[in-house]
């Protein structure tokens, strides 16, 4: 009858659907989404149907997968700015040198990983712990360290972002340092206000003058250079760079010049035959001696060192990651609304597939399958935008962001989770309409 839409025979076993269906105008084909033109048989119809309908409708694809751009782009960032940081950690840790094991002030322990004394100028360590580690059988070198605030200037120049150590001579030793200029102060000048400087502070009090034998001030004291040490300059996130900021005095001088008799390190190092971790405990134990039974102190291996620091660095990271995965929730909200609409709009293409052979679960499929691609393509280009801004990142600050492909993996992976969740009710939805009732709606 005239006006009235026709139903296709009976499909034949094997048979494929129909591309067309039967009695349905081409502008309602050109206006559908395009998973009314694909019904196919094979097992790969749902996911064709449900990709052209994402490639036909590239805005509302985007819009959709907004939420899931920003959640990726967020934790790729986060997880590859915290593994740079610990890439940075570690080598810095290791340009120490070997074999050593450092005593540090304030009680640190798994539970209790950072304690403050251990950072800021207070410190529990003495003088008289140098010769009690020294003493110990297979302690090959000891030096002190000692931090000082401030800066160094020479008139009105001054060296930004130098790190002013106090040491001994072992401390060269243990970590061998080229020199570009000079020499290494002494044994003998222990209370000689000499200084070595490194690269940069040389660069930056002197240009390109020769800086042997002039004086600089260490927070306004006068310390004469004997040295220039050859540092390789990296970036860094710590102290703005790494030994090629320092500057180097004796500990007894540099002691006398601040007023102040703090050691904030005491750096063993074992001969060549033993490992570190084996003098930990005896090294422990002359030092609480020494102090009376109290373990006011710490005792670590450059292994311990860097798990304690990796410990905070993971801690911060997943609180990170656990506050930017809310924004993939939020995303995972609006691709389960953009899709419940989606199956209101195709309501009557629900309804022609069910005529033309189509059963529960080739629909269930097709909207599930949509989701999940939605749920990706905003990953996708979270992941791009994570790359770019991780590259300008690297390009221009002191951070050093390492985007791994198990990061990409994990963030694509879990983007695909979120879509199958979130995709489950529109997709039973559609799923479930009645074909009649579909037919009848325009």
């Amino acid at each position: 009858m005239k006006g009235e839409q026709s139903l296709p025979p009976p499909r034949k076993e094997g048979e494929l659907v129909p591309t067309l269906y039967y009695g349905t105008s081409r502008s309602f084909l050109e206006s559908s989404p395009p998973s009314c033109l694909i019904l196919r048989a094979d097992g790969m119809k749902s996911f064709h149907a449900a990709l052209e309908s994402i490639w036909l409708t590239p805005r509302r694809t985007l819009l959709s997968g907004l939420g899931m751009t920003v959640g990726v782009a967020a934790i790729v960032m986060l997880i590859s700015l915290g593994k740079g940081v610990q890439q940075d950690v570690k080598q810095q840790v290791e340009s120490l040198g070997v074999n050593l094991v450092i005593v540090l002030p304030g009680r640190i322990s798994p539970e209790n990983p950072f304690n403050p004394m251990s950072f800021i100028g207070l410190s529990t360590l003495r003088e008289s712990d140098l010769e009690v580690v020294r003493q110990i059988e297979g302690v090959r070198r000891v030096a002190p360290i000692m931090f000082v605030a401030g800066g160094a200037n020479r008139g009105n120049r001054w060296a930004d972002a130098s790190l002013i150590l106090g040491t001994t001579p072992d401390w060269f030793k243990m970590r061998p340092h080229a020199l570009a200029k000079g020499r290494l102060f002494t044994v003998q000048e222990r209370n000689a206000r000499v200084c070595i400087l490194g690269p940069e502070p040389a660069r930056q009090l002197f240009g390109d003058e020769n800086p042997l034998g002039k004086t600089v001030r260490l927070n306004g004291v006068p310390f004469r250079v004997v040295g220039v040490t050859a540092e390789a300059s990296q970036r860094s996130l710590f102290g703005g760079g790494g030994f090629e900021f320092a500057i180097y005095a004796p500990i007894h001088s540099l002691q006398q010049a601040m007023g102040s008799h703090q050691i904030h390190r005491i750096i063993a190092q074992t001969v060549p035959e033993r490992e570190p971790r084996q003098l930990v405990e005896r090294i422990r134990a002359a030092v609480r001696r020494n102090h009376g039974g109290s373990e006011d102190f710490s005792v670590l291996t450059q292994e311990d060192l860097l798990e304690r620091l990796f410990s905070l660095l993971r801690i911060v990271s997943v609180a990170l990651a656990g506050i930017t995965s809310i924004a993939l929730i939020v995303g995972g909200i609006g691709v389960m609304n953009v899709m419940l609409m989606s199956v209101t709009e195709r309501v009557r293409e629900i309804g022609i597939r069910k005529t033309v052979g189509a059963c529960q679960r080739d629909i269930f499929w097709q909207f599930l399958l949509e989701a999940t691609l939605i749920a990706l393509t905003g990953g996708a280009i979270g992941v791009a935008l994570a790359w770019l801004a991780c590259w300008f990142i690297d390009r221009y600050t002191v951070l050093k962001p390492l985007i791994e492909l198990d990061t990409i993996g994990l963030a694509l992976g879990v983007c695909g989770l979120v879509g199958l969740i979130f995709g489950t009710l529109p997709a039973y939805r559609a799923a479930t309409r009645d074909p009649v009732e579909a037919l009848r709606h325009e």
